[in-house]
Order: C-alpha cells, then structure tokens, then sequence
C-alpha cells in the first residue's frame, strides 16, 4: 500500500514519521516504483558540514555543488540528472541531525530547505501527461524512543492515510454469483 501524502503535490512536503524501533522504513513507507527514493543517514549528519556532506554523496550532486544552505536548496529543487515521477526523501535517526551544540538552530532551516525544495517540485511543469508538477517530499523518522530528543521538529506527523486496495474478493475466495 502506499501512502498518499506522499504522492500529492500539496502541502506538506516535510513530514515527521515516528516509528516502533527497530521497525524496517521500507514496510511502511511504500511509494510508486517511478518514484526516486533517497536515504540519507541522520547519524552522517550531526553538523551542517556532515549534512551537506551527506546529501552530496547520496544525491550524486554535481561537482559544483557549494556546500551551503543555498546549494543544497538549488541542487534539491533541480534533480536533472534523476529523472523520475516522484521524490521521497527520508532522513533515518532524524534526532540526530545537526545535534552539535552551536548548530542546533540550523534544524529549522534544515527542514525549511526540503519544503522549499517540495513547493518547487509542486510548481514545475514536469509531468507530461498532466502539466502539473511532481511530488517531492522528505520523512524525518525517528524511533518512538527519541522523539521526545528534539522539541520543535518544524515538521507535521506523516498522515498515515494510504490508498486503498482494489476492492474485489479476497485471494482464494469465489465472488458470489448473483441472486
């Protein structure tokens, strides 16, 4: 099943995703195999350099990536070299990004960055079909066990609403012939 906010051009594109520990993402967060999916480790991102350090490696940014806050922003909002209908980013051990002291305050700005880089998804005209544009979104997980690690998230809980399945009867079982 997958879940629909995630594959909406609406607000919000950030989202926070607290989960049982231990749980595996991957059976909760299903998206459209069209979709690029991008895991970016929380432990690799304690400080802002590690951060953009980070989303550099797992995003195969290019070399003139500037490792700045307006670099990260640019290189999210573009994507030419992934090509795909849709964008999920989700950010494991989210309570331990940019946990350094004197770096703190950067969070807000962090998560700023990924809604931003979600509205200019929404906005481009990338879809073929439809002209509208495509989904972008970044989950910030974190155990159940270390929510509580941070205050403010600057992030609403994921809507954990999903799309239905086909309605029809269930594997094994006959559909009942009309009476």
């Amino acid at each position: 099943m997958s879940l629909i906010a995630l594959q909406s051009i609406k607000k919000p594109w950030a989202h926070l995703l607290v989960h049982a520990e231990g749980e595996a993402l991957d059976k909760i967060l299903s998206v459209p195999a069209h979709f690029v999916t991008k895991t970016v480790a929380g432990k690799k991102c304690k400080t802002k350099a590690g951060l953009l350090d980070e989303f550099s490696r797992v995003f195969s940014f290019p070399d003139y990536f500037g490792h700045n806050w307006d670099a990260l922003e640019e290189c999210l909002a573009d994507l030419d070299w992934l090509p795909a209908k849709g964008y999920l980013v989700v950010v494991t051990d989210a309570d331990q990004v940019l946990t350094k002291p004197d770096e703190e305050d950067d969070f807000e700005t962090f998560v700023e960055i990924l809604s931003e880089a979600g509205e200019a998804w929404s906005l481009k005209e990338s879809d073929e079909a439809t002209g509208d544009g495509l989904p972008f979104h970044a989950v910030l997980a974190v155990s159940d066990r270390h929510k509580r690690s941070r205050h403010n998230w600057f992030a609403p809980p994921l809507a954990m609403e999903r799309k239905p399945l086909k309605s029809g009867p269930a594997k094994g079982t006959k559909k009942k012939p009309p009476r």
